[in-house]
């Protein structure tokens, strides 16, 4: 198994990968692949976004990506960089094998040499003993708001 960093020439791979996973527990609107095609394409190559995969014979079966942003320093994160991780996914047939460990555990490596201090997520069910096993804790005060 090779695990790696991606990159434009990685774009297609990818986002097959992340509709698969995101079509996996979701209904997704036609044009929703158009659109994240476009966002990647935008911020693949930038310090805004960072893909991870892990890479079996030529075939990408787990990834993961981390998106990044500054805020206004927090008393619980004065630095106030944050990474979000987003679409932890592995394909069916290589579960259970700590690929998507090995790959958060990347995730939180790179994040940290780019001076990232909290890192966030939001879970499925699914995923929930792996990031609590990984130091994740619940956050009970987020609220959000469609605009």
């Amino acid at each position: 198994m090779n695990y790696r960093v991606l990159h434009l020439a990685d774009l297609e791979r990818f986002l097959e990968l992340r509709m698969e996973f995101l079509l996996s527990y979701q209904d997704v609107p036609k044009d929703f692949q158009n659109i994240t095609e476009n966002y990647l394409r935008k911020h693949m190559e930038t310090e805004d976004l960072l893909l991870l995969a892990a890479e079996e014979e030529g075939s990408l079966v787990a990834a993961c990506m981390v998106c990044f942003y500054e805020t206004c320093p927090m008393v619980d994160n004065p630095s106030g960089k944050y990474g979000e991780l987003r679409n932890v996914y592995t394909k069916p047939a290589y579960r259970r094998k700590g690929i998507s460990e090995k790959l958060v555990g990347m995730a939180l490596e790179k994040a940290k040499e780019r001076g990232v201090t909290k890192m966030r997520l939001h879970y499925t069910d699914d995923g929930l003993p792996l990031y609590q096993k990984i130091g994740f804790v619940p956050e009970e005060r987020y609220m959000e708001k469609d605009l």
